[in-house]
């Protein structure tokens, strides 16, 4: 058996463009999950390639750390009621808190798991409200609210009680910078 130094080997047909790149255009994979999760569609894609869609009603919690990077770390709590128990839900703060300091989380995500259509329902209402309030008494930052329904996930707007698929907001804590905004050359 012979072997040939793999530079004098030939290219059978130009190699193809990097997973996440498009035209040229160098962005990160969708599922790298050392991508920074700065905005709001960042957080929804991100969450949607973890629970795509609905399969039971629960509550996940996601963990990221100052660099809005995801921490290999996410809690689901299966049975959550129709309506959230304040005392509960702050001692789950609490305890959330613990974790954050454990693992250098600076911030969370919520999601509201619950097969049912992606429109919010009056439960779905009561609990963006309770867990956007969480990051008032704790130590760390909460991001919005999102909802997984039979359609995906969408963001769940505590204000109004429905979810917001096209909302921009800024799903960080962390100051957006114009580097991140424009690529320089």
């Amino acid at each position: 058996m012979t072997s040939a130094p793999v530079l004098d080997v030939p290219l059978l047909h130009e190699p193809a463009d990097p997973p996440g790149s498009s035209d040229g255009v160098d962005e990160p994979a969708a599922g790298d999950p050392h991508r920074p999760v700065h905005d709001v569609d960042d957080l929804v894609r991100h969450v949607a390639a973890i629970v795509p869609t609905a399969v039971r009603r629960q509550l996940w919690t996601l963990f990221f750390d100052a660099d809005d990077v995801a921490l290999p770390l996410m809690v689901p709590l299966e049975g959550v009621p129709d309506a959230p128990d304040p005392a509960a839900l702050e001692h789950y703060g609490d305890a959330l808190d613990a974790v954050a300091a454990e693992f250098g989380a600076a911030s969370v995500a919520f999601v509201l798991e619950r097969p049912g259509p992606g429109v919010s329902s009056p439960s779905d209402h009561h609990w963006g409200d309770a867990l956007a309030g969480l990051g008032r008494h704790h130590a760390f930052e909460v991001r919005p609210v999102l909802l997984c329904g039979d359609a995906g996930v969408t963001v769940l707007d505590p204000t109004s009680g429905r979810s917001r698929p096209d909302d921009r907001r800024q799903a960080s804590s962390s100051p957006v910078r114009l580097a991140d905004i424009v690529r320089l050359p």
